[in-house]
């Protein structure tokens, strides 16, 4: 049992070594066009999608003062941008979106 740990510790360090020793691919061409970037629509948010946690979206525990309703025991309320959205601790899915504007 050893050998096989041993063994498989070696060539995860081995492989690791290949990996982190390669070039970053960089295209010294590429810019930035702002003008696109604000034409690029919003993120629609769909009841069944799986949610990641990311910087930018928060986790919201006053959900009262935005008037929604309580979270059920297992889910939380997360806001991103115009949306809140309604999401289960155990899975990551969306269980319901409500819209800031509406």
């Amino acid at each position: 049992m050893k050998k096989l740990i041993l063994a498989t510790l070696a060539l995860s360090l081995l492989g690791g070594a290949t990996a982190a020793s390669a070039e970053p691919w960089e295209r010294p061409d590429y810019r930035v066009d702002r003008e696109l970037i604000r034409d690029v629509p919003m993120h629609r948010w769909v009841r069944g999608d799986r949610f990641v946690m990311a910087p930018g979206f928060v986790v919201v525990n006053d959900w009262d003062n935005f008037r929604l309703r309580p979270p059920a025991f297992g889910f939380h309320w997360v806001r991103a941008g115009d949306d809140f959205l309604l999401i289960n601790n155990h899975t990551g899915r969306i269980v319901d979106v409500v819209d800031v504007q509406r």
